[in-house]
C-alpha cells in the first residue's frame, strides 16, 4: 500500500473522541447566547439528576436514555412555558427517596455519591436563581466545575455512568463553568 492510498488517521482519532466533540458543541452552543450564568443551572441539575438516576437504576448504560429523555423534557416545557423546575425537583426528591430505600448509601463510594452530590449541584443551581446575576452565576459556574471534577473520577473508575457519557459531562461542565466566569466578569 502506497502513502497515498493510506487511510487517514486523523479521522478514526477523531471519531473515537465523539463525547469531546459533543461536548464542546454543546458548549459552545450555550455559551452563543450567554445572558446570565444562572439560566446555566438546569445543565449542572440535569447532570446531577441523570446520575443520579443511573446509579439507582444500576446500569451505567442507561445514561444516555435519560439524557434524551431529561433534555427533550426540558425542552419541551420550555417551549410550552411552563416553568420545568418543580418537576425537576420533583424528579430529583422521588429519585433520592429511590435511591435511599434501595440502599444506594451501600453501593461503591462513586455510586453511593450521587445524592449528596444531587444535593449539592442541585441545591447550588437552585439557589443561584434566587441571587444576583454575577453572584448567581459565579455559584453554577463553581457547580458545574464541581460536577466536572465528579466527571473525571467517574470516567477514571468506569463507575455510574457509560464512559462517554462521563467523557461529554466533562468537557461540557469545565468549557460552561469557564465561560460563565469569563463572561460574567
Amino acid at each position: 500500500m502506497n502513502r497515498s492510498s493510506a487511510p487517514p488517521r486523523a479521522l478514526p482519532a477523531i471519531a473515537h473522541r465523539w463525547p469531546t466533540l459533543l461536548g464542546l458543541s454543546f458548549a459552545t452552543l450555550s455559551l452563543l447566547d450567554f445572558e446570565d450564568g444562572r439560566s446555566l443551572g438546569f445543565v449542572v441539575f440535569l447532570a446531577a439528576l441523570i446520575y443520579l438516576g443511573t446509579a439507582v437504576l444500576g446500569k451505567p448504560g442507561t445514561v444516555w436514555a435519560l439524557f434524551v429523555i431529561s433534555t427533550v423534557a426540558w425542552v419541551a416545557l420550555d417551549k410550552l412555558g411552563i416553568d420545568p423546575w418543580p418537576s425537576l425537583i420533583g424528579g430529583a426528591i422521588s429519585l433520592i427517596v429511590l435511591g435511599l430505600a434501595g440502599g444506594l448509601l451501600r453501593q461503591p463510594l462513586l455510586t453511593a455519591a450521587q445524592v449528596p452530590g444531587m444535593l449539592v449541584f442541585g441545591g447550588a443551581a437552585v439557589l443561584a436563581l434566587t441571587l444576583s446575576p454575577q453572584t448567581g452565576g459565579f455559584l453554577v459556574a463553581a457547580a458545574l466545575i464541581g460536577h466536572g471534577v465528579q466527571d473525571v473520577l467517574v470516567w477514571r473508575a468506569k463507575q455510574v455512568v457509560a464512559r462517554s457519557m462521563a467523557e461529554f459531562c466533562m468537557v461540557l461542565d469545565f468549557l460552561l463553568g469557564a465561560g460563565i466566569l469569563v463572561l460574567s466578569l
